[in-house]
């Protein structure tokens, strides 16, 4: 394995201010608050994929130019509002899955957690597989990726001016 790349993921637009309070204005025990994250992007030997069977790319010229930037900023996720003491947004794997993947390839997911990958790759029209040895996380997956679905795919207003004009 060799490192292909890293991004910055930064948060701080979503940052909470809390603070250890045993430190607050003290320099007796300093806490930094971590306000950004590393991805590591690997890769086995050199990173390249031929593109023989014509694959789909689904990145515009501008969504390319920002997912090869080296920091991303984007908010976090709220653990509460999603039921996960640790979830991250869909966008940090919907940048991952346009920029090194194509279209209706398969993302796998081997800790789905609240499904957040899964339902980029949906978003994505890709395929995905995701399992959690916590079957709770397996059950909140499922019923998010489900609920993410039925919106998805329902039709929208202009889906019906559109089919009424035609």
């Amino acid at each position: 394995m060799r490192e292909q790349s890293m991004k910055i993921w930064d948060k701080a637009s979503s940052s909470s201010p809390s603070t250890a309070w045993g430190s607050w204005l003290s320099a007796a025990n300093p806490t930094l608050r971590d306000i950004h994250e590393y991805i590591l992007i690997f890769s086995k030997g050199t990173f390249s994929r031929k593109n023989g069977n014509k694959r789909k790319n689904t990145s515009s010229k501008e969504e390319i130019l920002e997912l090869t930037k080296s920091v991303w900023t984007f908010p976090a996720e709220s653990a509460r509002k999603i039921g996960h003491p640790a979830p991250f947004p869909v966008e940090l794997p919907y940048r991952l899955i346009q920029l090194y993947t194509y279209e209706g390839e398969v993302v796998l997911d081997p800790f789905i957690g609240s499904g957040q990958a899964a339902i980029a790759a949906v978003k994505t029209n890709r395929h995905y597989i995701g399992y959690d040895i916590d079957e709770n996380y397996v059950k909140l997956a499922e019923k998010r990726i489900r609920e993410f679905l039925i919106e998805f795919k329902s039709p929208k207003l202009f889906d019906f001016k559109n089919e009424e004009s035609e």
